[in-house]
């Protein structure tokens, strides 16, 4: 193990913990910690002493591979923080939703995108969109309008009777639905009426699960 990058890769694998789980953690993304395992970014300061927690070792191990490479207790005398109740997570637009992943980067503090409070259970990986278009409006029941604030977490599994956000096959974006399972088939189920379900296999990618709806005034 040559790099601090070496480093970080063995130590989350002998944890057997996902890149998304270490992120979770750290409160950042998935796709830092690849940047950080792929020697193209480099943790420093705050990040380094919390991602060195996050793996139980030391920050000096990860740096130099130098000293405990493995310490449990380190940590441990220190008082444990209380859980914030909500996280910052940014608005974004449909056509990013599309390709999350790559788009993820586009989104940090310190630009002028949107931010929105969500519940500190969703995943750090989580975003806001804007509901575009009437098909998930109803005459009557749970009607979802245009214009408001959709909470998705592309963390959770998604299961029938879950709103969902996808993706379909030679579209660059998202479509929000009900996704419905029903002997094995799944189709994407608007709630107004006048539209039609959408049979879906392995032409559609599922972004996220939707958690929370918000009507900004």
């Amino acid at each position: 193990m040559k790099t601090i990058a070496d480093r970080i890769l063995h130590r989350r694998k002998e944890l057997k913990m996902s890149q998304r789980e270490l992120g979770r953690r750290l409160t950042i993304s998935g796709a830092t910690i690849s940047l950080w395992e792929s020697d193209r970014n480099y943790p420093n300061g705050e990040n380094l002493l919390k991602l060195a927690k996050a793996l139980s070792t030391t920050p000096e191990w990860l740096q130099h591979g130098q000293g405990v490479r493995e310490s449990k207790h380190l940590y441990n005398s220190e008082p444990t923080a209380k859980q914030p109740d909500t996280r910052k997570l940014p608005i974004i637009s449909n056509l990013h939703a599309g390709n999350w992943e790559n788009s993820i980067e586009l989104y940090t503090d310190g630009n002028t995108t949107e931010w929105e409070d969500a519940p500190y259970s969703t995943s750090s990986n989580g975003f806001w969109l804007r509901v575009a278009g009437d098909s998930m409006a109803a005459p009557i029941g749970l009607s979802i309008t245009e214009g408001m604030l959709i909470l998705v977490d592309p963390d959770i599994t998604p299961e029938s009777g879950k709103f969902v956000i996808a993706k379909l096959d030679g579209t660059e974006e998202v479509t929000f639905k009900k996704l419905a399972i029903d002997a094995g088939q799944k189709y994407l189920k608007p709630l107004n009426p006048s539209y039609r379900a959408i049979e879906i296999g392995d032409n559609c990618q599922i972004i996220g699960v939707v958690t929370e709806l918000k009507l900004k005034l």
